[in-house]
C-alpha cells in the first residue's frame, strides 16, 4: 500500500511577519516616544511625518499638526513659572499699597505664603476685616483667581490670652475666626471655589518668634495666606477635603 504524503503545512515560511510585525511597533512608539520630548519645529515635524509614511508605506492626510502640537503639544507652563508669577503679582500689590514690613512674600515648599500682620486687619480682639485694608483683600483674590490653586488661609496670635471683656474664650477661637473671616471674604470678593480652601487656627502655638518682646508679639499676631502650587501638601489637602465630602454625605442620609 502506497504511504500517504504528509501535506505540507502552509504559511510556515510567514511566520516570521508576526514578530516583524511586533518589532516595528516597537520602532515606531520608541520614534513617538522621543519625538514627544524632543524640541518641536515645524520642518522637523514635516520630515518625521514625511519618514513614518515611507516606512510605512501609506500616505500621511497632512505633514501639518495642530497648533496645539506646534506650540508643545499643549503643555501647562511649570509650576515653578507659576509660583514666580504669582509671587511678583502679589508683592506688585503690596507696593502700589504702600504695606511692605506690613505684608510679606515668600517662596515655601508649599507655593507662595502671604503673611499679613494682624493689626493692620483688625482690631484687638475682634475677627472683623478693616474697611481701610479690604481693598488689598480684594486685589489678592483676583489674583489667587487667575490660578485655581488650593488656598490655605492659617490664624496665628501671640501668647497674651484674651481679656476678659473680649467674646472669644482663648486664643484658639480668635485665631479660627480670623482666618475664616479672610477666607469668607476672599471667596466672596475673588468668586473664588470654596473647596479650594481650608482654614486654620493655631492660636499661639507657631510662633515666628520668641513671645519675650512687644515686637516680638506683633510679629507672631498675624494671617498667613499660602497659595499651593502642588507639593507635599496636596494629599492632606484632598485627605481633608474626602473627609469633608465623606461628613456632607453623612448628614443627607441621616
Amino acid at each position: 500500500m502506497a504511504r500517504k504524503k504528509k501535506h505540507e503545512e502552509h504559511g510556515a515560511g510567514e511566520r516570521w511577519a508576526v514578530p516583524y510585525a511586533d518589532f516595528l511597533s516597537l520602532l515606531l512608539a520608541l520614534f513617538i516616544a522621543l519625538f514627544a520630548i524632543s524640541t518641536i519645529d515645524k520642518k522637523k515635524l514635516a520630515s518625521f511625518v514625511e519618514a513614518i509614511s515611507a516606512a510605512f508605506s501609506f500616505k500621511p492626510i497632512s505633514t501639518t499638526a495642530p497648533p496645539s502640537i506646534i506650540e508643545g503639544i499643549g503643555v501647562k507652563k511649570s509650576k515653578s513659572e507659576e509660583k514666580k508669577k504669582l509671587k511678583e503679582k502679589a508683592e506688585k500689590i503690596i507696593k502700589q499699597l504702600g504695606l511692605e514690613g506690613k505684608v510679606s512674600v515668600e517662596y515655601v515648599p508649599e507655593g507662595v505664603k502671604i503673611k499679613i500682620l494682624d493689626y493692620i486687619l483688625f482690631d484687638s480682639c475682634s475677627a472683623v476685616i478693616k474697611p481701610e485694608y479690604k481693598n488689598l483683600l480684594e486685589q489678592l483674590a483676583k489674583a489667587f483667581k487667575e490660578f485655581s490653586y488650593p488656598i490655605s488661609v492659617e490664624g496665628h496670635t501671640d501668647n497674651i490670652p484674651p481679656s476678659d471683656s473680649c467674646i472669644y474664650p482663648s486664643n484658639w477661637e480668635l485665631s479660627a475666626a480670623r482666618a475664616a473671616a479672610v477666607a469668607r471674604f476672599l471667596i466672596e470678593s475673588g468668586k473664588i471655589d470654596p473647596k479650594l480652601f481650608v482654614v486654620s487656627g493655631y492660636a499661639d502655638t507657631r510662633p515666628l518668634v520668641p513671645n519675650t518682646t512687644p515686637q516680638g508679639r506683633a510679629m507672631n499676631r498675624r494671617i498667613e495666606i499660602t497659595i499651593i502650587t502642588g507639593t507635599d501638601k496636596e494629599p492632606q489637602l484632598e485627605e481633608l477635603k474626602q473627609k469633608e465630602v465623606n461628613k456632607n454625605e453623612g448628614n443627607k442620609s441621616d
